[in-house]
């Protein structure tokens, strides 16, 4: 109660004595859909856009507060906080390093890859910044955060569409960074506990019941490099290793029997990065990235059926493809992506990506449809996007995906088994 004062006190001192210091931004975001893929997404959707700051002082400390609220076509809609926390940051009054950041309220949980953990949490971080070596400590809950507006899905009980809020989980994650000559090594230890409570889950022991699922408890060690290579050629790298535990159902009787087996899982990935300013400020990149699947998972939540969990479950989703978007679970997945502006001195932006995907042990596969039992390569895809910004609060957005599937990768009455198409447009508008 006394830390509630505290900060409630510290909240209304600084509106009072410095009103004029607030800063807001409004924008909304106006996005149109269509295609042929097996869970076809939302056909409209209007999107708003709220962000309060006011600052301490000059350093970055400040309140800050951002919300959005969305509805769409076919029925749906959702609304809740991106961010509502307080920062408070020490500066060393001889040099200009923010050598200690301190975050406390709603803010956004990542780690160093960008690929597994992207989720708003109500908890607390710190940063050290010393010049060359980087320091966090982060925590957070995620008991509090809208159900409809989140994308994790570890378990059974995540999925539960009736309940408001998303499921009960607590993360923590220790990051340190070392910066030398231009290049970035990067360690990060994140892991995330399941309170679900018990009288929603199935007993270990007990027999398979349909629905039903446990408590998944996940830990991520991931070790990154990134710098330069050449002149204008950078270079990124990680590798990460999955950990934890998950309820399997295992052959016993007629429906098997729930035991809590290991989760030992990979991913990896590369990125090679080329940039040419004389040449229509074009840019070039060529991405891989490798999941880890388990030949005998059953579903890609919960689906173990054998021995160890070897696979890889982000706790995020990631966007990969305009139209085939699975996750990064059993995939190999290869990107060549390149970008130019054609127009000297506007901001036009035309890119088109080479896209490949690999199921990397015969298995299940999350993405909708997509057959458990067929080929190993699963199709390629063309995308084509453009991005124009001609005034300061006004920004347009497209893009189209084209996708050939390996024959084999759907059942043939599924939509789109053949072929896959996707149109999205976007505008973005600062009110």
């Amino acid at each position: 109660m006394n830390v509630r004062k505290l900060l409630l006190g510290t909240a209304l001192v600084s509106l009072s004595t410095g009103l004029h210091a607030l800063e807001w931004q409004v924008s909304s975001a106006t996005t149109l859909n269509l295609g042929n893929i097996p869970s076809p997404p939302t056909l409209f959707q209007e999107e708003l856009f709220g962000n309060l700051n006011h600052p301490f002082d000059t350093k970055g400390g400040g309140f800050e507060v951002s919300a959005h609220a969305w509805v769409g076509y076919p029925a749906t809609a959702a609304a809740d906080f991106d961010t509502l926390n307080f920062k408070f940051v020490y500066q060393d009054p001889g040099t200009e390093v923010k050598q200690l950041t301190w975050t406390l309220g709603r803010y956004l949980l990542t780690e160093p890859t960008g690929l597994i953990v992207n989720q708003p949490v109500d908890g607390s971080a710190l940063d050290f910044d010393l010049g060359g070596f980087g320091f966090r400590l982060a925590a957070g809950y995620t008991g509090l955060v809208m159900r409809s507006t989140t994308t994790l899905v570890l378990s059974a009980a995540d999925q539960d569409t009736k309940q408001l809020l998303a499921s009960p989980r607590f993360f923590g994650s220790v990051d340190s960074s070392l910066t030398f000559s231009g290049h970035t090594i990067t360690f990060d230890a994140l892991a995330q506990q399941d309170f679900t409570p018990e009288s929603k889950l199935a007993k270990e022991g007990s027999l398979f019941e349909s629905g039903k699922g446990g408590r998944v408890d996940t830990q991520y060690l991931t070790l990154k490099a990134d710098g330069p290579i050449a002149d204008r050629v950078f270079y990124t790298a990680f590798a990460t290793l999955g950990t934890g535990t998950t309820l399997s159902v295992l052959p016993s009787g007629v429906d098997g029997i729930y035991k809590y087996k290991p989760i030992t899982a990979m991913l990896g990935g590369f990125e090679v990065s080329w940039f040419v300013p004389t040449f229509l400020s074009s840019a070039f990149s060529a991405r891989a990235i490798f999941a880890s699947g388990d030949a005998d998972a059953s579903s890609a939540v919960e689906g173990n059926t054998k021995g160890n969990a070897t696979l890889f479950l982000p706790v995020n989703t990631t966007t990969l493809g305009t139209a085939f978007n699975p996750a990064l679970s059993n995939l190999g997945y290869y990107e060549l992506n390149g970008s130019v502006k054609p127009l000297s001195g506007e901001s036009l932006v035309l890119g088109a990506k080479v896209l490949g995907f690999q199921r990397l042990v015969t298995g299940t596969v999350n993405a909708p449809g997509v057959l458990s039992n067929g080929p190993l390569w699963l199709g390629q895809e063309l995308d084509v996007y453009a991005s124009w910004q001609p005034y300061s609060d006004l920004q347009l957005m497209a893009s189209v995906g084209a996708f050939l599937p390996t024959s084999g990768t759907y059942a043939s009455s599924t939509t789109g088994s053949g072929f896959q198409y996707a149109l999205t447009t976007g505008v973005n508008l600062s009110l």
